[in-house]
């Protein structure tokens, strides 16, 4: 039997206007303000719609075909964390570089004042931070990145360039332990051939 190959996508979900509110307190880091709370009303059902009609739009009929039909089953966002603004997507190994070539032109969630008849739209980025062949290396970034947010805000990690150059990170105290990041995306290639596939 053939096991079907996926690729799991990291997605952090970024807001590059300020709100009025926020921008007014200066104590607030810039950084949080960035990577600010998702509305509830994005779930993951809705997301995906969101997803294959940019795919649709993009693509056309070639694109939804690639991802496997009007219905698009094998596309699914398999975590959504609106406290975080991540998301990891699961697609067929194959049309992993159209989702996220979609998700590039992607530019707007729904707000939570969004309704059936009248749709909110609220500016966003959505970053593709890791590609991987499992679920599991997938949630382990997830979870790292977290840690180095909270960190962050605490004010207790210093950092050297910051953004697509990547940069030098390392924890006060701890200076032996140095993790350098040569890009911000991550693509692991060979992985799945490795481990078993979890989902």
């Amino acid at each position: 039997m053939v096991r079907i190959k996926h690729r799991y996508l990291l997605v952090d979900i970024l807001y590059p206007e300020y709100s009025k509110s926020s921008s007014s307190s200066s104590s607030t880091p810039r950084h949080v303000q960035f990577h600010q709370p998702t509305a509830d009303t994005l779930t993951p059902g809705l997301f995906s719609k969101l997803l294959r009609d940019t795919v649709s739009d993009l693509f056309g009929d070639y694109g939804v075909g690639k991802l496997g039909g009007a219905t698009a089953g094998n596309l699914i966002v398999k975590y959504l964390s609106p406290a975080t603004s991540t998301l990891i997507i699961r697609c067929p190994r194959a049309v992993y570089r159209l989702v996220w070539a979609a998700l590039t032109y992607m530019h707007s969630v729904p707000t939570a004042s969004a309704t059936k008849h009248k749709r909110d739209t609220r500016p966003a980025v959505f970053r593709v931070v890791r590609v991987s062949g499992t679920m599991r290396k997938a949630e382990e970034e997830a979870i790292r990145r977290a840690r180095r947010e909270v960190l962050r805000t605490k004010g207790a990690v210093k950092q050297g360039l910051d953004g697509l150059l990547g940069g030098i990170i390392a924890a006060e105290g701890d200076d032996e332990e140095k993790d350098f990041v040569a890009l911000d995306v991550d693509v692991d290639g060979d992985e799945d051939e490795d481990e078993e596939d979890e989902g």
